[in-house]
């Protein structure tokens, strides 16, 4: 009721003005009969002013509730001049720090969240290490390679979850430098040897060994990696997968090639969202739509684009631009 008051106070002056002091001048110069016209031009004169003085002091509140806000900061407003005004940034001031206490709750719980599942991931990589030494050195029983096998599968998605909890911290441990682009697909080559002989794929690397690029190795080399795995998981038995390079005035492109059951056109435009498989997730129950996520998430960070090109049972190619 108060603020009512405060906010229709000088309307209630304006029709004191209009109908007292006005009603007065109008008589004393002969009454209303002869001067209507004049009455009426100066309350519709005096309702403009009031109007135009009341449109200066709020058009700051007014503009800010016609625009559609892009932060919480941008509802605030500082240093009011009216009644209105005032009320209007003190609710939102309180709003805002409700809304900031709240976020940052729910910042500290994710974190907690994050360190929890982060902390049960290593410890579960302890045991998965010790199975995979000893499935390793009883390799010749065919148990023992299915072990293997499945060990490995458990480890390479505990190793995704790794990397999707820690999207948010890359940016942050980055660090650029420059890296030979051949060195670093020749350890990917390596790491996943046991998994291109499993599959009868046969990597192939033409890139010189002067190329560098300015990138994060340890992020780059995540990036390749699942582009690799992904080639080798759906590639055909007995075929190449090709590492080389494109090069322009602007840029340097790697490419990573395989001979496959390849990519729907339909699934093109979608197969870097999240949790996404495509008609190929629902052939192979492995697929999780996480990993390409990652590697579009990380690749924007380092700000290198990835194209593809793909037929359905021919050729697919993961571009990467440097």
């Amino acid at each position: 009721m108060k603020l009512f008051i405060r906010h229709h106070i000088s309307m209630i002056v304006m029709f004191i003005l209009t109908f007292g002091c006005l009603g007065f001048m109008i008589e004393t110069l002969g009454g209303i009969e002869n001067n209507f016209k004049y009455f009426v031009f100066l309350s519709l004169f005096l309702l403009f002013i009031f109007l135009l003085i009341r449109y200066i002091r709020n058009y700051r509140f007014y503009n800010t509730l016609s625009d559609d806000p892009k932060a919480l900061k941008e509802m605030l407003l500082h240093n009011p001049k009216s009644s209105l005004e005032e009320e209007f940034s003190r609710n939102q001031e309180a709003y805002f720090k409700m809304c900031n206490n709240k976020l940052l709750e729910l910042e500290k719980k994710q974190q907690e969240y994050k360190m929890f599942i982060s902390q049960s991931i290593h410890q579960m990589k302890t045991p998965l290490s010790v199975i995979s030494m000893v499935s390793q050195n009883n390799d010749e029983d065919e148990k023992f390679k299915k072990v293997l096998s499945k060990v490995n599968i458990l480890d390479y998605h505990l190793s995704q979850t790794l990397k999707f909890l820690r999207l948010d911290d890359i940016e942050k441990d980055m660090q650029i430098e420059k890296t030979n682009l051949k060195d670093m697909v020749v350890e990917v080559v390596n790491d996943l040897k046991d998994y291109f002989i499993l599959n009868s794929i046969y990597p192939t690397v033409n890139i010189d060994k002067n190329i560098f690029v300015y990138t994060d190795r340890k992020q780059l080399k995540n990036i390749i990696y699942q582009i690799t795995n992904n080639g080798i998981k759906y590639g055909e038995s007995n075929s190449k997968l090709v590492f080389d390079l494109d090069r322009d005035k602007e840029n340097t492109v790697l490419n990573i090639s395989n001979k496959g059951i390849g990519i729907n056109p339909s699934d093109i435009d979608r197969v870097f969202d999240i949790f996404y498989t495509g008609d190929n997730g629902r052939i192979y129950g492995e697929s999780t739509g996480v990993g390409l996520y990652i590697v579009k998430k990380t690749s924007e960070l380092l700000s290198h684009e990835i194209k593809i090109k793909s037929t359905p049972n021919k050729t697919t190619t993961f571009s990467i631009y440097f």
